[in-house]
């Protein structure tokens, strides 16, 4: 109890408007605990793998001497050495993984919130009509809402019945109905859900048929989930060519691009410095290329993550409509396309090998 309240205590370094709104991605996502204790937590660990990093950085580096020749060099005049060179480097590097680290933190937790809460809202809405159609039924039985609704939650609608459950014990208890309608909504990251709670709580307000803007609700959802699915097979064919173009195409052009700038920096270094021109005589020198094989390999490498991560947030966008839902693809087409990067350049490097071999035979 007393570490939780120390993390909810480091949590409020927020402002109330962040841990409000953290609070309701937590919900959404099924993630029922205090939103400043969450983000107390964070701080620690991201605090942790800092000190951690940093004790790794200079327990690998001989500290005195070059704290000592940065000193030296600070007397001189700001005349840089071979150690603080080296120093410099060392903060460079230290400064690039506190960002490393904060931007990894914020992509692994916001990924794992995102793809929980869209879990939950599909998992909402494919069974929100049945349980709307059923809640219908009950009014019209002469049940009143909270019964109605107490009595619909079945466990075959799964956490839907389990969050209506929860929020209708509270009425039972003596809280409002409305209010209790928003909690349940705020549990659940979906505008149908949200939609049809606002037009239960109108309908109650104004006293009128609710078992019949029920049955209308859940026969709207059904034909939006019906054409969620036809455009989802409609465009299926690009969903492909995405998938191809991220996880195949993309790739093998990496691969082959990165084969071929090797063989031509390899190709230079067997170049004479200079050469006069046969027309004009003029002398022209020839250098190594600025880009190497090893920085077009870092190159392809983030650019591939960037062309999966945008190609998931399109095949999300495709299937459902929100990019959100995108994430849950992105681990396997990175995955895939660093995979068959790493095929194509290795079956590459063995075919020319083989091709030189045998000409230096011949």
């Amino acid at each position: 109890m007393m570490f939780e309240a120390f993390l909810e205590t480091l949590g409020r370094i927020f402002s109330r408007e962040q841990v409000k709104g953290f609070g309701k991605q937590l919900y959404a996502a099924g993630i029922f605990v205090a939103p400043e204790a969450f983000a107390g937590y964070l701080i620690i660990t991201g605090i942790t793998s800092i000190l951690f990093l940093t004790s790794v950085l200079f327990l690998f580096a001989d500290t005195n001497a070059i704290f000592t020749a940065l000193l030296a060099d600070m007397i001189k005049g700001f005349e840089l050495s071979a150690e603080t060179t080296s120093v410099l480097t060392l903060i460079s590097i230290f400064l690039f993984s506190i960002l490393a680290i904060l931007f990894c933190m914020y992509f692994i937790v916001g990924s794992v919130m995102v793809v929980r809460s869209e879990a939950r809202k599909n998992a909402v809405e494919s069974v929100l009509p049945d349980f709307l159609t059923l809640v219908g039924a009950n009014v019209r039985a002469g049940m009143t809402l909270d019964q109605a609704m107490w009595y619909a939650a079945r466990p075959e609608f799964g956490v839907l019945s389990i969050e209506v459950r929860n929020v209708i014990k509270d009425v039972f208890g003596g809280a409002p109905f409305n209010s209790a309608l928003d909690r349940l909504a705020e549990r659940f990251d979906s505008k149908i859900l949200q939609r049809t709670i606002n037009l239960i709580k109108q309908a109650a307000a104004t006293g009128g048929e609710v078992a019949k803007i029920f049955e209308i609700t859940a026969a709207d959802a059904k034909e939006t989930a019906m054409l969620r699915k036809d455009i989802a097979a409609t465009l299926l064919m690009y969903e492909i060519f995405v998938v191809f173009a991220a996880c195949v195409g993309a790739p093998f052009l990496f691969a082959v691009m990165g084969r071929l700038i090797s063989e031509v920096h390899n190709s230079f270094q067997f170049a004479p410095s200079t050469f006069v021109q046969s027309l004009g005589g003029v002398a022209l020198s020839i250098s190594t290329p600025l880009i190497g094989p090893n920085d077009f390999a870092l190159f392809s490498v983030a650019v591939l993550f960037l062309n999966a991560l945008i190609s998931a947030f399109m095949i999300g966008i495709i299937r459902k409509g929100t990019r959100k839902e995108g994430l849950k693809y992105f681990p396997v087409m990175l995955i895939s396309a660093y995979v068959i990067y790493w095929l194509i350049s290795v079956l590459l490097d063995a075919f020319l090998a083989g091709i030189i071999m045998r000409r230096v035979v011949v």
